[in-house]
């Protein structure tokens, strides 16, 4: 009984240092506090060699890394090489019914993809190229406008889409449409074409 006393006693000295005025005492930690840490420093270790060492982890399934590279493989299956990948197989065809078209220029005057904030309005260029002459950078088929409005030119500061927000398949096409009736409508003060760059249109 003295021996415990005086173990308990010793177990409650003071430590020689203070922090701003706190002192602190020799105890020891809560056993199931010890438990506790050890149990988790052990199932780290676990987890470690199980799901980024073991080349075939503990529950039969194959490794997080084999998982990884059997992903890629299934995804470069299906995934389209490219942009104009995907639409190889679907032939589009401009528009050209006047509800389509007027649609198409609300789009493009709308608040929300803001085409004519680097085309204006009547599409004869400012920021971006004249969009009414002959002479196109990215091709003038159906097609390629269509590609150029989905996949945008982000180096050159155009998003998809315009600002970045998507627009569902029928009313790219109904923008691209539109786009393409403008061609020949001979605006006023018209942006340049940039004769090193831009290709007649075909």
């Amino acid at each position: 009984m003295t021996r415990d006393t005086r173990d308990d006693r010793r177990s409650d000295e003071l430590l020689d240092h203070e922090a701003d005025g706190i002192h602190e005492f020799d105890n020891a930690l809560p056993r199931w506090w010890l438990y506790g840490f050890y149990f988790t420093i052990a199932f780290a270790a676990i987890y470690l060699m199980n799901y980024h060492v073991l080349p075939r982890p503990l529950y039969g399934r194959a490794g997080m890394v084999a998982e990884y590279h059997a992903e890629l493989e299934a995804a470069s299956k299906t995934a389209p090489s490219g942009p104009h990948t995907a639409k190889e197989s679907i032939v589009l065809v401009a528009l050209t019914d006047q509800s389509s078209l007027e649609k198409g220029r609300a789009i493009f005057d709308g608040p929300d993809n803001t085409c004519f904030s680097c085309h204006r309005n009547d599409l004869g260029g400012l920021v971006g190229p004249n969009l009414t002459d002959d002479k196109w950078l990215h091709g003038c088929t159906i097609q390629d406008v269509v590609t150029s409005i989905t996949t945008g030119f982000p180096p050159k500061g155009m998003l998809p889409y315009g600002i970045g927000k998507p627009l569902r398949e029928e009313q790219v096409l109904q923008v691209a449409s539109y786009v393409l009736s403008k061609r020949g409508s001979m605006p006023a003060a018209p942006k340049p074409p940039d004769e090193e760059r831009d290709k007649p249109c075909k």
